[in-house]
This record gives structure tokens, sequence and C-alpha cells, in this order.
């Protein structure tokens, strides 16, 4: 009888025992995702030159759920920020000024969750005082600046719509190439050329921070909408929460803000 005794003791032992064991399990996998949650996580976004300035709100209204993440951006122009993904520059996210570039990125498996996350328009400003009233008034030793088609999505675009409207031959002796749009701007207001081709949102940026010397002339009335595209790089969960991020109402909100249509 004792001898059974001391078997059921043993059996019980054992139970108690397993049971500590996966109590302890739990814990330490909780205390795990919690410390996961808390530790600090970086964040680094290649963006649009376009969106220097909305972006920073972005990242505040970001922020305010995600305490532990530190947001690093990269800008350029679009196309120059795909190349550097494509040579696995450590990116997590990719904001581009249009389709293509994050397109490109998808069909190499380089790009995942993509997202269509806002519109722009594209205009031809002048200097402040400027008499201009279209591109084609432009006299033979004024300079008409662009981004770089093959790098600049504001630059293919004004390349695309000067050739729709059979003014490229006309212009091409006038033409200056910027590395994104926001040179493009500074060439025209610092007086390097006397028109230019920029997104509603960069202009919209230059007046709101003062005494702009710029203006706008017109409208580029384009065949297709300049649609902007994000998408994830890295397998980063806060990376994903970033493009979900941009689904809100707040993040539209905040880009409508800088005239973006969201």
């Amino acid at each position: 009888m004792k001898f059974k005794h001391l078997i059921i003791a043993l059996l019980v032992s054992c139970l108690v025992l397993a049971g500590c064991s996966n109590d302890n399990s739990a814990k330490d996998k909780s205390s795990k995702s919690k410390d996961e949650d808390t530790k600090k996580q970086e964040l680094q976004i290649s963006a649009a030159a376009s969106l220097t300035d909305v972006s920073k709100e972005l990242e505040k209204a970001f922020s305010a759920d995600h305490k532990n993440v530190d947001i690093t951006f990269n800008y350029g122009g679009s196309g120059a920020l795909r190349q550097q993904i494509e040579k696995g520059a450590p990116v997590d996210v990719f904001m581009s000024a249009n389709t293509k570039d994050v397109d490109g990125l998808v069909d190499k498996d380089k790009a995942h969750h993509t997202y269509d996350y806002a519109k722009n328009t594209l205009v031809l400003i002048g200097e402040k005082d400027t008499n201009y009233k279209a591109v084609s008034d432009i006299k033979p030793n004024d300079k008409l600046a662009i981004g770089e088609a093959k790098s600049v999505p504001a630059g293919k675009y004004a390349e695309q719509y000067l050739k729709d409207n059979n003014l490229f031959d006309k212009v091409k002796s006038n033409l200056v190439y910027a590395k994104d749009v926001r040179q493009v701007l500074n060439y025209v207001e610092k007086g390097n050329a006397q028109l230019g081709y920029v997104y509603k949102t960069d202009l919209y940026q230059s007046q709101q921070n003062g005494d702009s010397k710029v203006k706008e002339i017109n409208t580029a009335a384009l065949k297709k909408p300049i649609i902007y595209k994000s998408a994830t790089i890295s397998d980063k969960k806060v990376a994903k929460e970033w493009i979900e991020f941009l689904k809100t109402d707040k993040a539209k909100e905040i880009l409508k803000k800088y005239k973006f249509d969201a």
C-alpha cells in the first residue's frame, strides 16, 4: 500500500512541476512579446522630395501612437530612390511620387503591401513678376527647369506634357534639368530659371513659408493623373503599420492640408 501511495505522490509531483513549467513558459513568451512592443524600433522611409514637408506632420501623427519608433526619412527623386533599394539600401518603406517605380520593385519581389495614397497636380511656375502666360511664350535666352525625366517623376510628367502638346522641340534648347522637384523650385526662386514645372503641393509650401518669389502660371493638363504609391520594402511589422496609417482619415486629412488629393 505504501508503494502505491509513493507512486501516486510522484505522479502528482510531476503534474505540478509540468504545470509550473508551462506557466513559466507562458510568462516568458508574454515577457518577450512585451519587450518587443516596448523596444525602440527603427523605421527607414525613402520618400519622394515632394513629400519633404508633409512627411514631417505624418511622422508626428504616427508617432503619437507609436512612441517606441524612430523614423528616418531619405528624400530624393523616386527613380533614384528605387535604384538605391534595388542595390540593397536599408529601407523599410518606399513612398514614391508615381506608380512605375513601386511597380518595378513589386515585379522583382522587392516591394509588398502597396497602396495608392495620394494624387498631385503639375503646374508651370514663374518668377513673381513675370509676364509669361504660357510655356510657349518663353524667350530664346530664358530657362525652363524640369526634373530629370529618368529619375524624377515630375520631370517625366513635364516632358510628356510638352511632347503631347508639340512644345518639346520648341523649348528643348531652354531646358535645364534638376535632381528633384525641389531643386526645380529653387532654380526659379533664385532666378536661375525663369520657368519651371513643379507639383502644386511644392508651390503651396513655398508660399506658406513666407515671401514666395514664384507664382503659378497655369496647370499642365495631363492625359493621366499623377498617382503617388507606397509599399513596404522590409518585413518589419512597423513598416506595414505605416502603410495602414496612410489609409486612415488622419493621414488623409494631413495630406489634404498640404494640397494633395487623398
